[in-house]
């Protein structure tokens, strides 16, 4: 289905240019024309791609689309391997053709692939394996190309047309088809390309390791059609010794990094000569100031930018050189783009308020969801701001700060919790890789904060909390930090919290219950928890930790009385806080001093019903 726009719904100052330039096939033929020799991308061990061959072998690719039928406005998926010469080729292909591409990485389950040609209605797959549950025909790019024309297909292409759907990571639940026309996916290079003296521009090379089928990914691609001469060096698969190696020796002028990518650089021994780079640019999730830090120490010669924006929101963004006067914001807006923050009638808030952050670019195009109007409407408004699921806050200068994703946000007792407060802290502590903060459930608090780390193999993890408690104060901390191996990650290297919590969620439950109480204070304890929450103390164990098994405030200060009473050491409440497993808390209790006379009795309380 082409892209309807009426000329009443066209965004104000929108430039209705529908000449080939604002077409990523036009610009591709631009470029092939200008520097036909030159490379566009750069496969590392595999060979180079250049602009002339790209753009004769993507219309074969086209061609031969034609002669299987493909119509116009048809959606054709692009299975992306690592082979990003292949990708391209096919990718532009599509769109030669008139056609829709829909990229989706190879490595996804036949499942996933299955759904994503339904949802999108797809007539064929371009990929090197045929994927079982998808209609029409499956075939290799060589396949289609051969034997085909390398001229112009014939088919008008305008910067209105669709061009591409590209399905969200659901990292926080049901990935959507996000629909890009040719006009958005190259505003961005035509902007900086405006005034470019060809002849003059040195070409930039930009290194990365990012896979196709992703936002970010499929920026980079097109941004070596922009006038500005790019080369893209990218490696089929991202090895952290091997990406610093590959940048000592080819000197990129930038590298582009996800969090993931970077956490992994820093955990390198080696010593490697990166004085030819010039930026490094981190995307995709968020990073922590103590990560953005440490990789302008491992990169002494670059500058630091880190970029905000989302899938739905692009081409506008926040970029942000790293500074350390202020290390936690994103910037402000700039380059044509705007952010604001709203609250839940969409109204704006003044600077310093939290609220829901949108962004927009005036004279573009938007983006829109495939086959879904409702939620079109409640992330694309008719005035161009779009919604990015996440919360923040501006200052009194307009620098922008990311508090959380929405989705993310753990509410505790009615207050809003930030995970990426506390992922950033814990990251600030030397024995810590890389956290990842969440919400579990709670009977009484609605939810708590539960933080799971990386980090060195002698990590105590109470320390750790405490650190990040002394920093963020008791309110704002994880009740709870774990040590886990890795994390679950997608493509790009985002945490997918959602199966974290599944598993986090099982260990907590196997610790309460695991291990034999080793002291007559950790055995009165577990007796004293159990008789205040209404549980078994056999279900209690050494790990057991008081919120997990339904703790709060109010049962805390019963415990504080009890343990008065019954043990005879004077414990305050908040030590229950600071010490939240069995094992802990005893051993405070061991090391606190008598209980004075004469203090109150403990309130009785109604059983919650819990058989013990």
């Amino acid at each position: 289905m082409m892209c309807d726009l009426r000329e009443a719904t066209e965004p104000r100052g929108l430039l209705m240019n529908h000449q080939s330039s604002v077409t990523v096939t036009g610009m591709l033929a631009a470029r092939a024309q200008e520097r036909p020799d030159a490379t566009a991308i750069e496969l590392v061990g595999v060979g180079g791609l250049s602009y002339a061959a790209w753009n004769q072998r993507a219309r074969a690719v086209g061609h031969g689309l034609i002669s299987r039928g493909v119509q116009p406005g048809d959606r054709v998926v692009v299975r992306a391997s690592s082979d990003w010469i292949a990708f391209a080729i096919g990718y532009v292909g599509v769109q030669a053709a008139g056609a829709i591409a829909v990229p989706v990485l190879a490595s996804s389950s036949d499942e996933h692939i299955a759904r994503v040609c339904a949802e999108a209605g797809a007539v064929g797959v371009i990929g090197d394996v045929p994927v079982g549950g998808c209609p029409g025909w499956s075939e290799t790019i060589h396949q289609i190309e051969a034997h085909q024309p390398t001229g112009p297909t014939g088919v008008e292409v305008t910067g209105a047309h669709d061009a591409e759907i590209l399905f969200t990571s659901g990292t926080t639940g049901r990935p959507k088809g996000v629909v890009s026309t040719h006009d958005n996916l190259t505003y961005a290079i035509r902007q900086r390309g405006e005034d470019v003296s060809v002849a003059e521009a040195p070409v930039r090379t930009v290194l990365h390791a990012l896979p196709p089928a992703t936002n970010a990914g499929q920026s980079l691609m097109v941004q070596t059609l922009s006038p500005m001469p790019h080369t893209m060096i990218v490696l089929e698969k991202f090895d952290a010794d091997g990406f610093l190696g590959i940048a000592q020796k080819a000197r990129p002028d930038d590298v582009v990094l996800v969090p993931a990518f970077a956490l992994a650089l820093l955990r390198v021994k080696a010593r490697f000569d990166l004085s030819g780079v010039r930026q490094v640019r981190t995307t995709s999730a968020s990073i922590s100031a103590a990560t953005l830090a440490r990789l302008a120490e491992l990169f002494p010669d670059a500058s630091v930018v880190n970029m905000y924006t989302s899938t739905e929101s692009w081409p506008a963004r926040l970029r942000m050189r790293f500074d350390p006067a202020r290390p936690f914001s994103l910037g402000r807006a700039g380059g044509g783009s705007e952010v604001r923050i709203v609250d839940e009638l969409g109204e704006p808030v003044p600077s310093g308020v939290s609220g829901s952050v949108q962004l927009r670019v005036d004279g573009v195009r938007p983006r829109r969801y495939w086959n879904d109007t409702d939620a079109s409407a409640s992330v694309f408004r008719s005035d161009l701001w779009v919604s990015t699921g996440d919360v923040g806050r501006l200052d009194d200068e307009g620098y922008f700060y990311l508090e959380d994703r929405s989705a993310d946000t753990v509410n505790v007792g009615g207050r809003n919790v930030s995970t990426l407060a506390a992922e950033g802290v814990l990251e600030e502590h030397p024995d810590v890789e890389e956290a990842a903060a969440f919400g579990l459930p709670h009977p009484t608090l609605g939810q708590y904060l539960v933080a799971t780390v990386i980090g060195s193999d002698d990590l105590d993890s109470d320390q750790i909390r405490s650190f990040a408690a002394a920093r963020l104060g008791e309110a704002e901390a994880p009740k709870r930090v774990v040590r886990v191996e890795r994390f679950p990650r997608n493509a790009l290297g985002k945490v997918v919290k959602r199966e974290l919590i599944e598993t986090v969620s099982v260990l907590l439950a196997q610790d309460s219950g695991h291990g034999e109480l080793a002291t007559d204070t950790e055995r009165a304890v577990a007796a004293v928890w159990g008789r205040v929450l209404d549980a078994a103390p056999a279900t209690i164990g050494p790990d057991a930790e008081w919120l997990s098994l339904g703790g709060s405030s109010l049962e805390a200060a019963e415990v504080a009385l009890l343990v008065g009473d019954e043990l005879g050491r004077d414990v305050p409440e908040r030590v229950l806080h600071t010490n939240p497993t069995l094992r802990a808390y005893a051993a405070a209790v061991d090391a606190a001093p008598l209980a004075n006379e004469g203090r109150l009795r403990p309130i009785s309380r109604v059983s919650r019903g819990v058989a013990g």
